[in-house]
């Protein structure tokens, strides 16, 4: 178990946790399980990623390996934690889940995701709030970018669109997300096709609108991915154009291959300063790729009124250029549910089998 900045990322294995940046105060640094740690009957393989309101974690579960979301201490990180298992938990039932967002599991053995969307575990004193969710293969959009900083135009036109769909769903269910950023997000490339597929773990504030001024804190949201018109605001009146900047702030650090706004090293207001007076990085890809950095120029707008409407229109800018994003090309093979069933039945026909033949032999004995 480790001690992790949540702002300038550094790490202590002894909870003396210093830090000489004066905005960096040792109370936010939260402890991080590492592997063969235990929460519960969830065992850790690795933190995946470390978010400024929970980790996640890869993990196993009952023998399964699964995904585990766990809420950093504080009122405001639970309460999100929960309402975002309760929204996937509510969408799963109603059957109208997206293929985009995660499948949420049952957090304890013997239970339902009907009468426990999230579970609840002490650890070192503190009351941590979880949830579990299906393992899919794949690594945040933050590493492929880090390993890959120039993307080939297809896949980052690409998973910028799917990302649009998952965004246009949890509006289409009244929600919002306000915290758009490639640390929310996981990437898994087919090997044929070579095409992205895309999972949004993180499902931001998931708030209504009548709710945002109760739900709304900004410190889940990293200074360089909130929108201008939610900084220094009081009063918080969502609407889809800060989700629009949320997408187009990543379709911008896929094609300039760094963040628009610094990360790491600098004060959340120095970072919001640089939004509100739209000192972005410069845009380089204009002469090579013009029509996608016009659309990614277009969504940043400091100016809601200048963007995008909605993630609906955006996607069909870049569906206008590059497509659909390719389907998934089917396996010959069946699953291995099945595979394990028709075992199971073969088994099972064999011991009958077995049975009967005993039982002729004792009658012909």
């Amino acid at each position: 178990m480790k001690q992790v900045c949540l702002l300038c990322e550094r790490t202590s294995p002894d909870h003396n946790l210093y830090c000489q940046e004066t905005y960096c105060p040792a109370e936010m640094s939260p402890s991080i399980l590492g592997f063969g740690e235990w929460i519960g009957d969830i065992e850790i393989i690795k933190p995946v990623v470390i978010l400024r309101s929970a980790v996640v974690y890869e993990a196993t579960h009952q023998k399964e390996k699964v995904f585990l979301k766990v809420a950093h201490p504080g009122t405001e990180n639970k309460e999100r934690l929960k309402r975002e298992a309760e929204f996937l938990r509510d969408m799963q039932l109603k059957k109208s889940a997206s293929k985009y967002l995660p499948t949420l599991l049952p957090p304890y053995a013997n239970t339902r995701i009907r009468d426990d969307a999230y579970g609840k575990t002490m650890l070192q004193g503190h009351l941590l709030y979880f949830y579990l969710f299906e393992h899919v293969e794949g690594q945040p959009l933050r590493d492929i970018i880090t390993e890959n900083p120039q993307l080939w135009i297809n896949h980052v036109c690409w998973i910028v669109i799917s990302l649009s769909y998952a965004v246009a769903y949890l509006h289409s269910k009244g929600v919002y997300h306000l915290g758009l950023s490639p640390d929310m997000v996981l990437v898994r490339f087919d090997e044929e096709p070579n095409v992205p597929r895309v999972l949004l773990f993180d499902l931001g504030i998931t708030s209504d609108a009548g709710s945002m001024a109760h739900n709304w804190y900004s410190f889940f949201v990293p200074p360089g991915y909130t929108a201008p018109e939610l900084i220094g605001n009081g009063k918080i009146r969502p609407g889809y154009g800060s989700d629009v900047y949320g997408l187009g702030l990543i379709l911008y650090e896929l094609l300039v291959g760094e963040p628009a706004y610094p990360l790491k090293l600098e004060s959340d207001d120095d970072v919001y300063r640089a939004v509100q007076r739209n000192r972005k990085s410069t845009m380089t890809r204009v002469e090579d790729v013009k029509m996608v950095a016009n659309i990614a120029l277009q969504a940043v707008d400091s100016q809601p009124a200048r963007r995008q409407t909605d993630a609906t229109v955006m996607a069909k800018q870049l569906l206008g250029y590059f497509g659909e994003v390719p389907p998934e090309k089917k396996s010959r093979w069946p699953s291995l549910r099945t595979i394990m069933i028709v075992v199971a039945a073969l088994m099972a026909i064999a011991f009958l089998l077995a049975l009967l033949i005993s039982a002729g032999y004792a009658v012909a004995g």
